[in-house]
């Protein structure tokens, strides 16, 4: 029993993190299989494995396929495809909650930059004020958004190791 609850535990672990994404599930009990596989499987063998049709497991293949998360592979003599995944797990970030974080401060960026523009020709305390507040937002974002790419443009390793050295160096706090 210990073998099938490990199993079970990292395949749901893959859906919850799928949902938290913004994925269906179905992407994460997937690639749950193929993590866990030693070998490639077929389209025929995730069906069987997720409890989903093949033609469900079938979008989901192109979709994951498409976003890096799997890989299709063709053995020689067999006529099926085959799918392993990449296990970069950093292609789930890049692909569902970098995205959408940076949607979120490119929006917030053209709704400060729009309100800011209404306050053209105001000349009140109150308007002083709120151009404060929204230029301080702008300046957030601007950072929010240059740690963001940061993030996706580099390797895991290089922003654990810089953020590490930013932690151990107290002249720089």
């Amino acid at each position: 029993m210990g073998i099938e609850e490990a199993k079970r535990i990292i395949m749901d672990h893959f859906a919850g993190a799928a949902r938290r994404f913004g994925f269906n599930e179905l992407y994460g009990y997937i690639y749950g299989v193929l993590f866990l596989a030693r070998e490639p499987m077929s389209l025929g063998e995730i069906a069987e494995a997720t409890g989903y049709s093949l033609s469900h497991v079938s979008t989901a293949l192109k979709f994951m396929e498409r976003i890096g998360l799997v890989v299709r592979i063709k053995k020689p003599g067999d006529k099926r495809a085959y799918y392993k995944a990449t296990k970069l797990l950093k292609d789930w970030r890049q692909a569902a909650y970098y995205n959408k974080i940076m949607e979120d401060i490119q929006q917030t960026r053209a709704n400060l930059e729009r309100a800011l523009r209404e306050l053209e020709g105001e000349e009140s305390e109150e308007a002083e004020l709120i151009r404060e507040s929204i230029r301080f937002a702008i300046h957030r974002n601007d950072l929010a958004e240059r740690i963001l790419r940061f993030l996706i443009e580099h390797e895991d390793e290089e922003v654990l190791e810089r953020l590490m050295d930013c932690l151990e160096a107290p002249e720089k706090r």
